[in-house]
């Protein structure tokens, strides 16, 4: 058991309700997972919630660009973060040559060379995730690879999933843009500053929309942490892996 409250940073596109569809019961009962998605929910606002919740010490969980947001939260927190687990992370593009490799590359490579354009697609995004998330989530894990495969073949996960994405893309497209936005400029300036607590990096070998690549370059850069390959998963079978062995 982990023995702390647990703060689950989710995925985007995606939602809170990720950690509901993939997390062990064990580990629900005391984990806070914040929606992103608003124009309100900065990582800023976020700490500042933590801070007057969480006296005694949290565990910060971050999932693929949920990631970046935990290390931020981190630094901000200091001793209060008692563990960082970091699940098939978003690491800085700009450790290695990892957008060909990335089933959403063409994404993040538009946000970063035409933004006005980027935030057109996320508008269109969020029309096809309020008014038909089955054919997004369709669109999205049709290029999954190990694990994952078989895992967007469940029609109970393709319904709970298309639910997180009417849920969060389908209301508000505005923490999407903000995240992809903030991910794709040069952050690498975050993983020097030195980390109190322990890290761990949780990677599916098989995972073609955050690569082992990246994983691997990240572990490199985050002095002191340990790198957990997770044979044959993918990105969402990952998550599961890890939140099953946390628990």
């Amino acid at each position: 058991m982990l023995g702390l409250p647990v703060v689950y940073l989710h995925g985007t596109p995606g939602g809170p309700g990720e950690w509901n569809v993939l997390a062990p019961h064990s580990l629900k009962e005391s984990a806070f997972a914040p929606d992103r998605n608003g124009p309100e929910a900065s990582p800023e606002a976020i700490a500042a919630r933590l801070a007057e919740r969480n006296h005694d010490g949290m565990v910060l969980i971050g999932f693929s660009l949920g990631a970046p947001v935990a290390l931020h939260l981190a630094h901000q927190l200091g001793d209060r973060v008692r563990a960082l687990h970091l699940v098939s992370p978003a690491a800085p593009l700009q450790l290695g040559s990892f957008l060909p490799q990335m089933a959403g590359g063409p994404l993040f490579a538009l946000a970063a060379r035409r933004p006005r354009l980027f935030r057109l697609v996320a508008a269109a995004q969020r029309l096809m995730a309020r008014h038909a998330p089955g054919l997004l989530f369709t669109r999205l894990f049709a290029s999954a690879q190990g694990a994952d495969a078989a895992l967007a073949a469940t029609p109970a996960f393709k319904e709970a999933m298309a639910g997180v994405l009417r849920e969060g893309l389908g209301c508000d497209p505005q923490g999407f843009a903000r995240e992809v936005a903030a991910y794709v400029r040069d952050w690498r300036g975050e993983l020097a500053a030195p980390l109190t607590m322990p890290v761990t990096i949780w990677q599916g070998s098989a995972d073609n929309w955050t690569p082992p690549a990246m994983a691997e370059a990240l572990h490199a850069s985050l002095s002191g942490s340990r790198l957990v390959m997770l044979e044959g998963c993918s990105h969402y079978t990952a998550l599961r892996e890890a939140l099953a062995r946390l628990a």
